[in-house]
């Protein structure tokens, strides 16, 4: 445990925040007592800026975030109820029994709350609470009351919702824990009574948020999390009768097994969903894309089983829709895969070419999206030894390097292999900077 000399880790208003795993107020109390973020970061193995966002409110789900800092402070696992022992059993956290139950925001009076806010401003101007000490509730204010019945405009505002944090997803923004909490409180929608119609659209809308959050995971490598998001995406989807969102979510899990070492699983998956999406009737507009998107993802998996005629086949099957890949976005995401697949066919000229193509569609607020593109262009030229090759490589290892992905980081691996082929001093250099940037394997 750290020498913490004004702050006992046993007194209540401590245990409660720990029961609570209230991180935001556990390290307000630790400033309060004189330990500064820096050494916080240092104990916890975050950065200081993650340290920073934490003590400002930021909540901490991550089950590996929470264990590393009880670690880190010294604390036992039990007393946040990240373990089953005797510690845990130790401490009943506030609101279950009277003796050490904390005021509720609630429950307290206008100028108790006035307070708390004079303390925690003159915490993050003084780096002290100058005018009283810091108050824990023993939780924050009421979320935004349910409505008394679900409508097509409560619909409309997940939906609305979902598609600006996918922006942000896009533009390498993304931080799975704050989509995992709105998923799991978007949810709440489903406890209050809702037409047929419009029930199902939330089902479906659901499930869309699901798979969004599962993709945001799958850029971290949070496998596990986001397999529990696809699960529950299919189940949401399912219970709405929607095939395209079924699809939509098996489809992105496919992906994930395939890039996570696993192409037959993410095969065996996207044929899956190609069987499924055959039964949607064939006027719905967007069938030919997705099918069309199934067959070259299929293609990928093959090329990584070394299967290069199941690959052309598919990819043939591709090009019986070739008005698929009309949408810009489409287009581009769709060139990238073809990239990928050439490399891993060994036609290195045309891979080239779809990743130059991939590369000039994407926009500016596509920066994630745009990565492996840059990748895959980088690691053409170093193969075949183009003279250009230094300037897109670095280019591409600036553009990961911006990026809050570990995926991204994870498809470096082709173009560490192909510099380090190469014994010229400038691909030495990269590499090693390539290899820095990627660092160890994550997988969660």
């Amino acid at each position: 445990m750290i020498d913490v000399p004004l702050l006992d880790f046993n007194e209540p208003v401590m245990r409660d925040a720990l029961a609570r795993r209230d991180i935001p107020a556990v390290y307000g109390l630790l400033k309060a007592a004189g330990i500064t973020q820096k050494r916080i970061s240092e104990l916890t193995g975050q950065r200081p800026n993650e340290v920073s966002e934490i003590v400002n409110g930021r909540p901490v789900m991550s089950y590996d975030l929470l264990v590393r800092i009880a670690d880190g402070l010294g604390i036992q696992r039990g007393w946040m109820g990240l373990a089953h022992d005797a510690a845990s059993l130790q401490y009943v956290p506030a609101g279950q029994e009277d003796p050490l139950r904390l005021p509720t925001y609630e429950e307290a009076s206008d100028e108790v709350k006035r307070r708390a806010l004079l303390a925690a401003a003159t915490m993050a101007i003084a780096d002290r609470p100058v005018l009283g000490a810091l108050v824990a509730f023993d939780h924050a204010p009421a979320v935004t009351p349910l409505p008394a019945r679900v409508g097509a405009a409560d619909v409309a505002a997940v939906h609305a919702l979902t598609e600006q944090l996918r922006v942000l997803g896009r533009a390498g923004h993304g931080v799975p824990e704050v989509l995992t909490a709105v998923a799991h409180r978007a949810e709440r929608l489903l406890t209050v009574p809702a037409d047929g119609m419009v029930k199902r659209a939330l089902l479906a809308q659901l499930a869309d948020l699901h798979t969004l959050a599962g993709w945001w995971c799958t850029d971290m490598l949070r496998v596990d999390q986001a397999r529990w998001h696809y699960g529950r995406a299919m189940q949401l989807a399912a219970d709405a009768g929607d095939v395209i969102g079924i699809v939509s979510a098996v489809s992105h899990a496919a992906l994930m097994d395939r890039e996570g070492g696993a192409p037959d699983d993410g095969l065996k998956l996207l044929q899956m969903a190609q069987a499924r999406l055959l039964e949607v009737p064939g006027d719905d507009p967007g069938l030919p894309v997705r099918l069309a998107w199934l067959h070259v993802q299929s293609a990928h998996a093959l090329a990584l089983l070394d299967q290069p005629d199941g690959a052309r086949r598919e990819l043939a099957r591709a090009a019986e829709f070739p008005r698929a890949f009309s949408d810009p976005f489409e287009r581009a995401d769709a060139d990238c895969i073809r990239a990928r697949i050439e490399l891993a066919l060994g036609r290195f000229d045309i891979a080239e070419q779809y990743a130059v193509n991939s590369v000039r569609m994407w926009g500016p607020n596509d920066r994630r999206d745009s990565a492996p593109a840059r990748i895959a262009l980088a690691t053409a030229h170093v193969i075949v030894g183009d003279s250009d090759a230094p300037r897109l490589v670095a280019a591409a290892l600036t553009a990961v390097a911006e990026l809050r992905s570990a995926r991204s980081r994870a498809l470096l691996v082709p173009l560490v292999k192909a510099l380090s082929a190469r014994e010229d001093s400038t691909s030495v250099e990269l590499a090693r900077r390539a290899r820095e940037l990627r660092g160890p394997a994550e997988v969660a």
